[in-house]
């Protein structure tokens, strides 16, 4: 499609798509590198390269010789790879998108039974599982033939609310269609069946054409066809050079009638991808893991389970040039990243080589379908009860930090948090430790630890913030059941109920504090893990009978350490590698020395909440 009609066209199409709640990704292959996803400049280039020979047709075989070409070109100079059906499908996949709008699918040649030319588009839909939504095989191909060997490769096939098999211009090609879908759930049930039952192939949606300029374009495609015959032209310049020459011959209804099929396929496909997505929630998450290819984990039960939050994290800190200013902009740095401190725990603790099984809760969105993706990826377990699919967005953070990287203040958007489910006590059978954070609804924390406690396993505690944690402290309906707790100085005032002296809180302050708290904890094994800045970490731990009221108190100071980069995700990393040491035999003041050590690689990274050094740390 010549430009500015082909811009005009994607910008069209990402609207109709953005109108029905569906975010549009552009799949190209830009100077050696795959994306999906294009920022609107990057869209622009592209749509320009094919007029500049910047842009290279690329089908499944050209993908590997893409790489070859990574380049730092300037942008007048970027080097494009034009994704045919069948490339197109195999990097959405990767990129964990089940739904892929086109105009037409590539098919049967006329004449393929002598010449064997065959579309790579049908050999990757019998072995790609994306649904590929088109207007039909392309008019200039043999369809009857083309259906023939989609039915010999498996690959289900329908037309959409027609009997009959679209010719890409035009509604009828005389081909009755092997299938009928008359609505998205119908295409969204069938895929979720597909992917239960393990089938590699993709599904092929043909969606009629009744644009009136149809009738006129086939008459003209016959007659380029011989053309074409004629002039000796073959393999893949005879698509390029029909679809010329029609548009020559129709003076623009091709171009025209391509137009219309590519919004009406749109329309179609947005209405499918949301389907597919309600249809995958109702299935309790099964086909998504499958859509993300989980890791295979051995048969060994995980020892270890976190309950909590995932949470898209965005941190902005000020540079450090000069102090922040209060009430106005500031100039500093922004990222973006995983968190949640159940999810971060849950990170940290497989980094460290443990095998954490994780109960979260994410929206419907590709964020939080991203972040159990990165979480599989490093061997986190989940499974179709640990995992609930809530209404709306993934629970989001915004953190302002100072150029200390101290935090200044942050908002929480936390709702997909309520839907997060509680383990029953079979699940937990195996199970020697059960980390809550207070993300989850106060009884699903309670019920979490009850069932933990009843299966056995100790049950450790990061209360998150301040309110949630004086909330889930008001009564001992949870604490009775906690062993470990990990607070920083205020949730521990908050926690146990004391006031501190003022105007400042003072050694005897702080340990009445944890006396308190201890006394109303598992009673015959209890610890705080206090963390407490640059100061270290203070250990109170229950010590003798569980009915005596002994507690020793064991400061660990901290290292001077300069190089600070965020103290986002320290704290959980402090917790979860303390764990990790408990899982393999510490005891609990050599687990707060160990986790002291890990933490410091969180401190030091900026790039996200948990450090990937952690990955390199000796293990207990």
């Amino acid at each position: 499609m010549p430009y500015p009609q082909n811009l005009e066209l994607a910008k069209d199409v990402s609207q109709i798509l953005r109108a029905k709640g569906v975010i549009p990704a552009t799949i190209a292959v830009k100077d050696g590198i795959f994306r999906a996803g294009l920022h609107p400049d990057e869209l622009e280039n592209l749509a320009m390269a094919g007029e500049e020979n910047r842009a290279l047709k690329c089908s499944t075989r050209d993908l590997p010789l893409m790489t070859c070409n990574t380049t730092q070109q300037s942008e007048e100079n970027v080097q494009w790879g034009a994704t045919t059906v069948a490339a197109t499908m195999v990097l959405a996949h990767a990129a964990n998108l089940n739904t892929f709008v086109t105009g037409g699918s590539g098919g049967v040649h006329r004449g393929g039974e002598l010449s064997l030319d065959i579309s790579t588009d049908l050999i990757e839909l019998s072995r790609t599982p994306m649904i590929v939504v088109s207007a039909g095989v392309k008019s200039l191909l043999d369809i009857k033939r083309t259906l023939e060997y989609l039915e010999t490769f498996g690959v289900p096939v329908g037309a959409w609310k027609s009997d009959e098999f679209p010719a890409f211009f035009s509604p009828t090609s005389g081909c009755k269609a092997p299938s009928r879908f008359d609505d998205a759930m119908s295409v969204a049930r069938a895929y979720v069946s597909s992917r239960t039952l393990g089938l590699s192939s993709g599904m092929l949606v043909a969606v009629p054409n009744h644009d009136p300029a149809g009738e006129h374009v086939e008459r003209a495609i016959k007659e380029a066809l011989l053309e074409a015959e004629a002039a000796g032209i073959e393999g893949r310049d005879v698509t390029p050079f029909i679809l010329r020459a029609v548009n020559e011959k129709t003076g623009g209804d091709s171009l025209r009638s391509n137009i219309a099929l590519v919004k009406n396929n749109a329309s179609v496909g947005a209405d499918i991808a949301v389907a597919v997505s309600n249809e995958i929630q109702s299935e309790s998450g099964s086909l998504f893991q499958q859509s993300v290819q989980l890791p295979q984990h051995d048969d060994e039960p995980s020892r270890v389970v976190c309950i909590g939050g995932s949470v898209i994290d965005m941190i902005a800190k000020s540079c450090g040039d000069e102090e922040m200013i209060i009430g106005t902009s500031n100039p500093g740095t922004v990222f973006k990243s995983d968190g949640g401190v159940g999810r971060n725990i849950a990170e940290a603790l497989a980094r460290l080589g443990d095998k954490p099984l994780f109960y979260t809760s994410i929206g419907n969105d590709d964020g939080g379908e991203g972040v159990l993706s990165r979480l599989h990826s490093l061997g986190v377990v989940t499974n179709r009860d640990s995992v609930h699919f809530a209404d709306g967005v993934s629970s989001s953070y915004v953190a302002l930090l100072d150029d200390k990287s101290d935090l200044i203040g942050g908002i929480a958007d936390m709702a997909a948090n309520q839907s997060i489910p509680a383990p029953s006590a079979e699940a937990l059978s195996d199970v020697d430790f059960v980390l809550i954070d207070s993300n989850a609804p106060r009884q699903v924390m309670i019920d979490a630890a009850t069932n933990a406690v009843n299966a056995g396993a100790l049950v450790c505690f990061e209360p998150t913030s301040v309110p949630k944690a004086k909330q889930i402290c008001e009564n001992d309906e949870f604490i009775r059941h906690v062993s470990y707790v990990f607070p920083n100085e205020d949730e521990l005032f908050a926690m146990s109920n004391v006031t501190a002296s003022e105007p400042s809180i003072g050694d005897d302050d702080i340990k009445h504090a944890a006396s308190s708290l201890l006394g109303r904890m598992k009673l015959d094994s209890a610890h705080v893990v206090l963390t407490m800045g640059p100061q270290g970490v203070l250990l109170a731990s229950k010590v003798g009978s569980p009915e005596s009221n002994n507690i020793e108190f064991t400061l660990f100071p901290a290292d001077p350490i300069t190089d600070i980069k965020s103290s986002n995700g320290a704290g959980d990393t402090l917790c979860a590698a303390f764990i990790h040491a408990l899982l393999n035999g510490a005891n609990e003041k050599q687990a707060v020395s160990y986790g002291m050590r890990a933490a410091i690689l969180s401190l030091q990274c900026a790039e996200s909440a948990i450090s990937p050094q952690l990955s390199s740390l000796p293990r207990f």
